[in-house]
C-alpha cells in the first residue's frame, strides 16, 4: 500500500467513532478470557507481591491481565493453561526462522555444554558474528556489541557527538529508542513530548530537538535552527513504532541531505528492520547509507543479551584509541559465546533459507486477505499495510490522533479502550499479536495459519454491530 493511501485511510478511520463491542458480548467474551487463563490470573495475582505491576514485559496483552507463556515452537505459542496461539508478536520482531528453530538451538546447547555460556573474554564467535553482519549491512564496517537495543541508542549517541564534537540530537515525533532519559520524548504520539517523563529531569532532553513525521518543513528549520550544533538525527527507516507512523517515500533521503549538508550523522535505529525488512536491512531497502546503525535483539533472534552499534569505520573509531580520546561503553556479558554464535548461526540459516522472503510473501499474502475481508465492512474503516513482514493493522487509529486537538486525550484514551477489547477477543481466539496494531511474520507461517488468523478476525467484525 503507498503512502498517500495509507494517509488517506488513517484520515478516514479517523473520522469514524471507534465502535465498541456491545457490552452483553463484552462480558461474555470476559467471562471467556478468564476461564480459559485461570493459571495465568493466578500467577498475576501471585506476580503483583513481587513484580511491581505483576508484569516486567512491555510487548505484554496487560487488558484486563497479562498472559503467561509456557512455550513456543515455529509460528505458534502456549499459554501456561495450554491454550495454543497463532504468534504474531514473534518476541518482538527477532524470530525469523520460526521459534525454537532445531539446527539454532542445537548449535547453541553444544556451545554451553562444550565451552560454558561466557568468560567475561573475547570469544571466536564474536569474530564470525560481526564479519556476518559487515556482510549483510552495507553501511557497516565496524560492529560492537551491547546487550539490548536501549543501549545500542545510548552509545550511538554517544558516538555521533565524539566524532562530531556537538550536542543536539534530531528525534522524530512518535519513534522509539529505548527507554534512556533522553530518549523517553514523543513516545508512540508524536508531540506527545515529555509525557512519559516521571523520574526523568527536563535537562535530559535539553539536547533533543522534537520533530514531527514528515514535516519537511519543521525538518529543515530544526536543521538549520541548530546547524552549529547538531550531532546527529535518528529516526526509524520505515517510520515510528515500526512504520505505525509511516515515513514519507522521500523522507529518508531528505534526511540523508540535510544531514551532508549540516556536516550531521544519520542514525538508522534498525532494532526492528534489520534482517527482517531485508537481510541487508532498511538501508538496503531504500538504498539510503545511515553513519550509524543500530541493532537489537533481532541479531540473536531472541536469545538474550543482545545488541550492537555498527557504521562507518572512520565514525565508529572513536570506540577505541588512547584514553580521552574515545568514548566509554560497557557490559561484561555483551558479546558473550551465547549470543554471537546465535547471531553468527542465526544470520547464516536466514540466508540459507531465504527466510526474509517466505515471511515477506506470507505478511503480503495476509495484508491482502485482511484488506478483502475489512471491505466487507466499511463502516468500520480496518485497513492493513506492511513493510515486508512488518504488518500494521489499523482498528481504531489511536496512534493516528492528531496531538494538538482540543480532545486529544480523551480521543487516545477511548480508541485505546474499544482497540484493547477487540484484542481481548483476538486472543480469546487464539491471536498473539503486539499491542493492538502489529503483527511480525517468520518464514514458517502458512496457509493454516491464514486461514486461521483471517477466521479470527472475521470473528471479530461478527461482534461489532454495523452501521
Amino acid at each position: 500500500m503507498e503512502y498517500q493511501e495509507i494517509v488517506s485511510r488513517s484520515k478516514n478511520v479517523l473520522s469514524i467513532e471507534p465502535k465498541p463491542i456491545p457490552e452483553e458480548k463484552l462480558s461474555e467474551i470476559r467471562d471467556k478470557y478468564v476461564k480459559r487463563n485461570k493459571k495465568s490470573l493466578e500467577m498475576f495475582e501471585k506476580a503483583k507481591n513481587c513484580i511491581p505491576g505483576g508484569v516486567e514485559h512491555n510487548l505484554s496483552q496487560n487488558h484486563p491481565f497479562p498472559l503467561a507463556m509456557d512455550r513456543a515452537k515455529g509460528y505458534r505459542v502456549w499459554d501456561v493453561d495450554g491454550n495454543e496461539y497463532l504468534d504474531y508478536l514473534m518476541c518482538g520482531a527477532p524470530i525469523m526462522l520460526g521459534h525454537s528453530y532445531s539446527p539454532l538451538d542445537e548449535k547453541i546447547i553444544e556451545i554451553i555444554r562444550e565451552k560454558g555460556p561466557a568468560t567475561g573474554l573475547t570469544c571466536e564467535y564474536e569474530l564470525l558474528a560481526a564479519e556476518e553482519i559487515v556482510k549483510n549491512l552495507p553501511g557497516v564496517d565496524l560492529v560492537r556489541f551491547l546487550q539490548s537495543g536501549t543501549e545500542a541508542d545510548m552509545a550511538a549517541l554517544r558516538i555521533a557527538r565524539a566524532y562530531t564534537g556537538k550536542k543536539k540530537i534530531i528525534k522524530i515525533g512518535g519513534s522509539y529508542h529505548g527507554w534512556s532519559d533522553q530518549m523517553v520524548y514523543s513516545l508512540h504520539v508524536p508531540g506527545s513530548g515529555p509525557l512519559y517523563s516521571k523520574g526523568i529531569t527536563p535537562e535530559s532532553y535539553a539536547h533533543i530537538v522534537d520533530v514531527k513525521p514528515n514535516d519537511f518543513d519543521g525538518l529543515e528549520k530544526a536543521f538549520k535552527e541548530n546547524a552549529e550544533d547538531l550531532a546527529a538525527a535518528i529516526v526509524e527507516p520505515v517510520g515510528g513504532e515500526s512504520g505505525a507512523h509511516p515515513v514519507h517515500p522521500d523522507w529518508n533521503k531528505t534526511m540523508r541531505e540535510l544531514c551532508d549538508r549540516h556536516k550531521a550523522l544519520l542514525i538508522f535505529d534498525e532494532v526492528v528492520t534489520a534482517f527482517r525488512l531485508d537481510m541487508g536491512g532498511a538501508q538496503k531497502y531504500f538504498n539510503i547509507m545511515p553513519d550509524i546503525t543500530v541493532l537489537g535483539k533481532i541479531i540473536g533472534h531472541g536469545y538474550p543479551s543482545c545488541g550492537a552499534v555498527a557504521g562507518r569505520r572512520e565514525v565508529m573509531s572513536v570506540c577505541h584509541g588512547s584514553l580521552g580520546n574515545k568514548i566509554y561503553v560497557g557490559g561484561t556479558l555483551a558479546a558473550n559465546p551465547i549470543t554471537t554464535a546465535a547471531c553468527y548461526y542465526a544470520l547464516k540459516f536466514m540466508a540459507e533459507q531465504d527466510a526474509v522472503k517466505k515471511a515477506t510473501d506470507y505478511a503480503d499474502r495476509l495484508t491482502k486477505a485482511m484488506n478483502d475481508l475489512f471491505a466487507t465492512r466499511p463502516d468500520l474503516g480496518f485497513f492493513v499495510y506492511n513493510f515486508g513482514p512488518i504488518m500494521q493493522y489499523v482498528t481504531t487509529g489511536f496512534f493516528s490522533v492528531d496531538i494538538a486537538a482540543p480532545d486529544a486525550l480523551k480521543q487516545v484514551l477511548t480508541r485505546k479502550a474499544v482497540a484493547d477489547n477487540y484484542q481481548i477477543v483476538t486472543s480469546s481466539e487464539g491471536l498473539c499479536s503486539l499491542a493492538g496494531t502489529r503483527m511480525y511474520s517468520c518464514m514458517q507461517h502458512d496457509d493454516e495459519a491464514l486461514n486461521k488468523t483471517l477466521g479470527i478476525w472475521e470473528h471479530l467484525l461478527s461482534l461489532i454491530p454495523k452501521g
